[in-house]
């Protein structure tokens, strides 16, 4: 809110002056038009790829930090 009002050059606080964390996607022009299915593949492949690289590529061990099998993990 602090930089709403900072940023504010009238009286009216409006959706554009809040961070974009706080908007709508609409009001930050953020509007994805992806299905669900590859938004829920992306966020896999993301989860995946961090555990690899906190594992270093031990595909064992990143399964077992997300809970999973390694088969899994080779196969997404």
């Amino acid at each position: 809110m602090e930089r709403a009002v900072l940023i504010c050059e009238t009286h009216v606080i409006h959706g554009h002056h809040l961070p974009p964390t706080l908007q709508t996607a609409e009001g930050s022009k953020t509007v994805t038009r992806l299905s669900l299915a590859v938004a829920v593949e992306a966020y896999e492949r993301d989860l995946i790829q961090d555990a690899l690289k906190t594992t270093r590529g031990n595909r064992a061990k990143a399964a077992k930090l997300l809970d999973t099998t390694e088969r899994i993990i080779g196969y997404r």
